[in-house]
């Protein structure tokens, strides 16, 4: 979908005699900037992709994601803010890139929206006209924590993997409701809630926590991805929790272009000598934490 069909439909949205949204200029101006961080494989350092973060343009009043996504929804524009934000950022991405895979975050309303065929092809058109190989992207969901159509989310997730985009959960935590999205979805990426792994270093229960779920994503497959890492004893604990991937201050800042190599500081502390831990086989190898996720989730992924 181009730019100027995009702003066609925006413009019929809004009636020529009612004054345009502010939301409708920034679209229209493509008034969006894009920053890419990096997300780490902890095992390797090497670059595993960015996270492409869109806000509006410095100083105005739209200039943060939430005040975008408060304006969005206001407007009834939510999708469209989405589909904007991913075109500007797959635009800015390029085509070849040397650093690995580029994440996109849509929306589950947004996902929802986007099921029906029609609508899907406007989202598959995007990779097309950036010249992105969908095998290069990965899409993460997000906002899904009110959603109650699981069927159409699932019916757009299952129809973006054959396309050969990976599907990311984002903010997972230890609750029922993720877990269960989680095991439905399938997705090979799960981001953690970056409130799991804030303060580590003063909360041993959390990183039993971490352990428990990189186990449970070892058993279905999935990559899990600690957020908000952000020193040098934060990124040793959740590497030392079997954690996949990583992203966070620590590892590297949102900038408007993506790096090819982990800054120094990081490397040395991935470089140290360090065992990777042995996953649970059986439930007598379960901590008090484990045993709570073994109720929520069924004990077919411990033993």
């Amino acid at each position: 979908m181009s730019d100027v069909s995009l702003v066609q439909r925006l413009l019929k949205r809004w009636p020529a005699k009612t004054p345009p949204h502010p939301l409708q200029a920034v679209l229209e101006q493509g008034a969006l900037e894009t920053l890419y961080q990096p997300i780490i494989a902890l095992q390797s350092g090497a670059i595993d992709g960015h996270e492409a973060l869109v806000r509006g343009q410095k100083d105005s009043d739209m200039e943060t994601p939430q005040a975008l996504l408060d304006a969005a929804q206001l407007a009834q524009m939510q999708m469209e803010l989405e589909l904007a934000c991913m075109g500007r950022a797959l635009q800015s991405w390029g085509y070849p890139h040397t650093a690995g895979r580029i994440y996109l975050n849509l929306s589950a309303h947004t996902l929802v929206a986007l099921s029906e065929p029609k609508s899907f092809k406007r989202l598959e058109g995007l990779f097309l006209v950036h010249r992105v190989p969908a095998k290069r992207v990965v899409v993460e969901v997000t906002q899904h924590r009110k959603l109650k159509e699981f069927n159409a989310l699932e019916r757009c997730t299952t129809a973006l993997q054959a396309l050969g985009c990976a599907i990311a959960l984002d903010d997972v935590k230890a609750s029922r409701r993720s877990l269960d999205l989680w095991l439905r979805l399938k997705p090979s990426v799960v981001k953690l809630d970056s409130r799991m792994t804030q303060d580590l270093q003063n909360d041993p229960d959390k990183a039993k926590v971490l352990r428990t779920l990189s186990n449970l994503a070892f058993k279905t497959g999935a990559s899990l991805v600690a957020k908000a890492v952000e020193d040098a004893e934060d990124l040793r604990i959740v590497r030392d929790a079997g954690v996949h991937l990583a992203q966070g201050h620590f590892l590297g800042f949102p900038a408007p272009a993506a790096v090819d190599t982990l800054n120094l500081r990081a490397r040395n502390v991935l470089a140290e000598k360090w065992t990777p831990p042995e996953p649970p086989s059986r439930p007598g190898d379960l901590s008090a934490a484990d045993s709570g996720l073994q109720k929520l989730v069924g004990m077919r992924w411990f033993d």
